[in-house]
């Protein structure tokens, strides 16, 4: 059986890799938080976590680093506090959607709480509301203490509203955007390196059987590493259908069917623990595609050595 081995020490031998190639171009994957629909405390949950959405995307080519975030559960929380620590104060966060799970990391989101931080945000205008407009709402009053307009942050925040684009570049990377089939809809991204050469795709929150999954296919075809929403098996899917979510067999026959070179499980199930994960969910998946993993918290890696993180158990 396949997966990707090792989370925190492999993470710093990343960060090492990182100084140590640094005129190379490459790019680095963090997974910040991978559990869907709300947080987990469970002591048969530690091995994959139990923090909600947050995924970080880290593009090196000669000694510059650009960061892209991806989504704010409560992943965020330590992602900020890392990307601080090695002197990020310029961040670049792009929402899939405004759905609790995906925004609750805010609150503490530290860049926020700074002068000295600048905070490009990145998605969808709703309901009328611009995308400034819910972030007000959401930092205000009775939900929070502190209101928009007190953060220290406020004069350096920036809003890009996604309606309707289909691509955006960040300096040198280049972003492109996939409408999801959601409730209220959410957005995928894949994200490309410097040269164009390696993508990591983000899909999440997706729920298969329309016609959306032909767009996704086309827009996932041949890229590095996709990222899913597996929520479910394919058993228990049924007492779901209408939700939003997927399954990891769907996740894996996008794969299939689009070239990909690495699937990674996504937003795993609040109810999912590690051993039902390991023996129902991947092996759902790695049945029908070979190179699927889970994808575990605080797990970091490098897109051009994948390869040799997939070994057989």
């Amino acid at each position: 059986m396949a997966q990707v081995h090792s989370r925190v020490k492999y993470q710093r031998k990343s960060n090492d890799s990182m100084k140590e190639n640094s005129t190379q171009t490459e790019q680095f994957v963090t997974f910040w938080g991978t559990r869907g629909t709300i947080p987990i405390t469970n002591e048969n949950m530690l091995k994959y976590g139990g923090n909600t959405s947050c995924v970080e995307v880290i593009s090196i080519k000669n000694n510059i680093n650009k960061s892209i975030i991806l989504d704010a559960g409560t992943g965020i929380i330590k992602c900020s506090e890392n990307a601080l620590l090695r002197g990020d104060r310029v961040f670049h966060l792009f929402m899939s959607h405004m759905h609790y799970d995906h925004i609750i990391g805010l609150t503490k989101f530290i860049p926020f709480f700074r002068e000295d931080c600048e905070i490009h945000i990145y998605g969808q205008a709703k309901f009328g509301n611009s995308l400034k407009e819910i972030f007000q709402r959401f930092f205000s009053a009775p939900f929070f203490p502190v209101e928009f307009f007190q953060l220290p942050a406020l004069n350096k925040i920036h809003f890009h509203e996604l309606n309707g684009i289909k691509n955006i570049q960040i300096d040198d990377i280049f972003v492109e955007i996939q409408p999801l089939n959601h409730p209220q809809e959410a957005l995928a991204y894949k994200i490309w390196d410097f040269n164009k050469i390696n993508c990591v795709v983000y899909a999440t929150d997706h729920e298969h059987g329309t016609r959306k999954d032909l767009e996704i296919e086309k827009f996932i075809k041949n890229s590095s590493l996709f990222i899913y929403d597996s929520t479910y098996s394919d058993s228990n899917y049924k007492n779901y259908i209408g939700w939003g979510h997927s399954t990891a067999a769907a996740g894996a026959t996008l794969a299939k069917n689009s070239g990909v070179k690495y699937y990674g499980i996504f937003h795993h199930d609040p109810a999912s623990t590690d051993e039902y994960l390991e023996t129902k969910i991947l092996v759902e998946a790695q049945s029908i595609f070979k190179n699927s993993f889970l994808t575990a918290e605080f797990q970091t890696i490098n897109i051009s050595e994948l390869n040799t993180l997939l070994t057989d158990k």
